[in-house]
C-alpha cells in the first residue's frame, strides 16, 4: 500500500501556548495602569455630573414649589469631604428657612464612590425665585482622594447659576 500517510497532528504545543500566555500577561500588565486612570476619571466626572444635576433639581424645585429648597449633605459632614455620605434635596414646606423633621425630602443621593471627595458648604438654600439664600458665591470642589490634583470646581452664584470648571490644583 503505497501512498498511505500517517495522520497529521493538529493543535498547539506546550511551548506555543506558554508564549501566548506570556504575551497576554505582558499586554494586561501594560493596560492595567491606564484602565485604573480611566476608571478614576470616570468616577470623578460622574460625581460632578450627579452633584450639578442635584443643584439644578433643587433650583427647579424651589421655583416650582414657590418656596425654599435645601441641598444638604447627608450624615455628619467631615471637613474637606462634607458630601462623603451623599446628599439630599429637602423642600422647606413651612417656609421657616430651617430643615425640620416635617419637611419633604425630594430626593436622596448615595454616598460618594471610593476615592472621590466633595467639599463645600454642607447646606445650600435656594429661595422661591431660584436665587440662593446668600449673597456670596458658593464653591464646591470634586477631587480624587489620591492627591492627583485633577478635579472640578463648581461655583453657584447668588443668582443660582451654576458654573463648572476643570481644575488641576486639588488639595
Amino acid at each position: 500500500m503505497s501512498g498511505a500517510t500517517a495522520p497529521t497532528q493538529r493543535g498547539f504545543t506546550l511551548v506555543e501556548m506558554m508564549v501566548v500566555v506570556a504575551l497576554l500577561a505582558i499586554l494586561l500588565a501594560a493596560a492595567a495602569p491606564g484602565m485604573r486612570e480611566f476608571s478614576a476619571a470616570n468616577r470623578l466626572a460622574t460625581t460632578k455630573s450627579a452633584f450639578t444635576g442635584a443643584l439644578a433639581l433643587a433650583r427647579t424645585e424651589a421655583a416650582k414649589r414657590g418656596s425654599g429648597v435645601f441641598l444638604r449633605a447627608s450624615g455628619a459632614p467631615a471637613a474637606g469631604n462634607e458630601y462623603a455620605a451623599g446628599w439630599q434635596i429637602v423642600a422647606d414646606d413651612n417656609g421657616n428657612g430651617v430643615i425640620d423633621a416635617t419637611d419633604t425630602v425630594v430626593r436622596t443621593y448615595d454616598a460618594l464612590p471610593a476615592g472621590i471627595t466633595l467639599s463645600g458648604n454642607a447646606t445650600l438654600l435656594y429661595r422661591a425665585a431660584g436665587f440662593l439664600g446668600t449673597t456670596a458665591d458658593q464653591l464646591f470642589t470634586v477631587c480624587r482622594a489620591d492627591g492627583s490634583g485633577k478635579g472640578f470646581r463648581i461655583a453657584v452664584t447668588p443668582s443660582g447659576v451654576t458654573d463648572v470648571a476643570q481644575i488641576t490644583n486639588c488639595p
